[in-house]
């Protein structure tokens, strides 16, 4: 059931607004593995033509989010939660690699932000919301990965994260389960402080390789 209160697209770059919502809904769970999608609906629910409709569905099923079958039915990709093992060894060797990318860019004021990030961070998870949680822990990370001043890498960053945000979304809710990862980003901010950016970029691998155990149950990356 889509959200009767989705606001309509403007008319200019529609095409990548519709892209966009149909891949939030995707990601955030509001459209769940298996469930049909109709051109029409979408269309009525953000006041858009079919066209970019299909033109959305089509670039989604090339990223995998959804799945088709000619001349029959259209539906959500189910998620493998398999799949965890795949992206997060990729993410942790990705993020390490913007570290190294931003250390000449980054300042006192980035490093403020990141601290207020995770603050407010510490406040969602006390008041157990997940996907608030889990937005903000992204903006935690994203300050140094927009620092690398690398596009590619920030491209391929945000195509994984995505797919990972589907996964944690479809199995756990959300970020749940991660007051350890406060403190572990207070780690970060303490290298960053100090201008060790080996033991920041150390620190990235902790927290990500320990979140993942958070949401596995205790298991590795090894598991």
């Amino acid at each position: 059931m889509l959200p009767q209160d989705t606001a309509k697209v403007k008319r200019s770059s529609i095409r990548e607004q519709v892209y966009l919502q149909i891949q939030e809904w995707i990601i955030n769970g509001v459209l769940k593995p298996g469930d049909k999608l109709k051109d029409q609906e979408l269309a009525e629910a953000l006041g858009a033509s079919r066209t970019p409709i299909r033109e959305a569905l089509l670039r989604l099923e090339e990223e995998g989010m959804i799945q088709s079958k000619a001349n029959s039915w259209t539906q959500v990709a189910p998620v493998d939660i398999n799949q965890a093992y795949r992206l997060y060894p990729m993410i942790i060797s990705l993020e390490k690699l913007a570290v190294s990318f931003a250390k000449d860019h980054v300042t006192s004021a980035h490093i403020r932000e990141m601290e207020q990030y995770n603050e407010q961070l510490e406040r969602a998870l006390n008041t157990r919301d997940a996907l608030e949680a889990q937005r903000l822990d992204t903006l935690f990370h994203q300050v140094l990965i927009s620092l690398s001043a690398n596009e590619e890498l920030i491209s391929v960053l945000d195509g994984l994260k995505k797919k990972l945000r589907r996964y944690e979304v479809t199995y756990f809710n959300g970020f749940t389960g991660a007051g350890q990862s406060v403190e572990e980003h207070r780690q970060i901010i303490s290298a960053l402080r100090a201008g060790d950016f080996t033991a920041a970029a150390a620190g990235i691998e902790r927290n990500w390789q320990e979140s993942f155990k958070r949401r596995l149950g205790g298991q590795g990356l090894d598991a």
